[in-house]
């Protein structure tokens, strides 16, 4: 473990939870990556945690937080504030919506109580949250100018935070996620990824990993393999997550007809089991930041099926690692998926190319990297050098 000298520069990370997701993923690699460059991590948690703490815990990250008390949350940015102070952060990194408003005001307490110039706050911009209520967008337009930098996720992620959230685009950078292709390193062969999910050798097997909600699309993935009945028989469709729709898409996949073909995994922290035992990979979102779950697919030299939306269509090069379609949309969904299920010798080669294409764009190193540069910079400013 990387152990920092008593000089080293203080960060505070704060995001809303740790259940499992592509923001929890991207703060602890950041954090990792901060930690390499001399920075001094600490992680605040503001609600639930889950088996992803753990994996922070053994990476000497332990987590700090109010743990959902009541009494503490009500009073978020103030408890934020003191600690910000007494633990004389230089740097403040926000994740997610709370985090990114409690945060903001209690760095720039901090400030205040501090005599003002520290700490850096800088907000993560992760998508387009299309979902939000007019109260959330107006404490985001509230609260931004209170950031220093907004660190987003993809060119889309900063086009509607600057139209909707009060994010300036003079201090706002992009900077795609990354995963290291070598986490996929030594995952079984199909064949065995297969046996040990119960699924047939022969099946054409598209999947998708992502939680059960509205956002990720899951009931027009359905709707597409009832299209697909007929033409691909043999097809199986894995959903791995879990989330508000279960129920409801487990209803629907009855209604169609379709039931004996969906396979509802739950969550599985065996990602790669999943992703080797798949053809294809699908994600069918309505809104979307910049998907872990896409860069992870085409890790694994997998082609992707997505919607025209937002990040995905930064990750996609089209007709070459993947399709992309139209939101909301199974008809087209089916046919782009029958599409690579009648040429699987070109769904394979866009694999490869989808696997070339996250070692050259999306690497973990080249995501964490740019976050320390962009923190050195920032603490530069304040007349702190890493």
């Amino acid at each position: 473990m990387t152990h920092q000298a008593p000089s080293a520069p203080r960060a505070l990370f704060i995001i809303d939870n740790l259940r499992p997701g592509g923001a929890q993923k991207a703060l602890l690699a950041i954090a990792l990556g901060a930690r390499a460059a001399g920075i001094a991590p600490q992680i605040w948690c503001l609600g639930g945690t889950s088996e992803v703490e753990r994996l922070f815990a053994a990476a000497g990250l332990p987590v700090l937080g109010a743990r959902g008390s009541l009494w503490k949350t009500a009073v978020t940015p103030l408890w934020l504030a003191w600690h910000i102070r007494r633990s004389r952060a230089a740097l403040v990194q926000t994740f997610l919506f709370h985090s990114d408003v409690s945060g903001r005001i209690a760095a720039a307490a901090a400030r205040l109580l501090q005599g003002g110039g520290r700490p850096v706050i800088v907000s993560s911009v992760r998508a387009s949250n299309v979902r939000h209520h007019a109260w959330q967008f107006a404490l985001h337009r509230a609260t931004a100018p209170l950031a220093d930098a907004f660190a987003c996720v993809s060119a889309a992620s900063l086009d509607f935070a600057a139209r909707r959230e009060g994010v300036d685009r003079a201090r706002a950078v992009v900077i795609p996620n990354g995963i290291d292709p070598q986490d996929l390193a030594g995952r079984p062969a199909k064949a065995a990824a297969r046996r040990a999910l119960g699924l047939p050798g022969d099946a054409w097997v598209f999947g998708t990993l992502g939680r059960l909600h509205e956002q990720k699309g899951q009931a027009y993935l359905l709707d597409a393999a009832a299209r697909l009945k007929t033409h691909l028989p043999r097809a199986v469709i894995l959903l791995a997550g879990y989330g508000p729709l279960e129920t409801a898409l487990k209803d629907q996949a009855r209604r169609l007809g379709i039931a004996d073909r969906v396979r509802f995994l739950g969550y599985r922290p065996d990602v790669p089991l999943l992703l080797s035992a798949m053809d294809v990979f699908v994600l069918p979102s309505l809104w979307e930041g910049m998907s872990n779950a896409i860069l992870e697919a085409m890790a694994a030299e997998l082609p992707v099926v997505a919607t025209s939306v937002d990040g995905n269509v930064e990750q996609v090069a089209e007709g070459e690692t993947g399709f992309l379609v139209p939101p909301a949309d199974a008809a087209s969904l089916a046919e782009a998926m029958l599409r690579l299920a009648r040429d699987a010798t070109r769904a394979q080669e866009m694999g490869r190319r989808a696997r070339a294409r996250v070692e050259r764009e999306f690497s973990l190193d080249r995501m964490t990297q740019s976050y320390v540069a962009l923190y050195r910079r920032l603490l530069h400013e304040r007349g702190l050098d890493v």
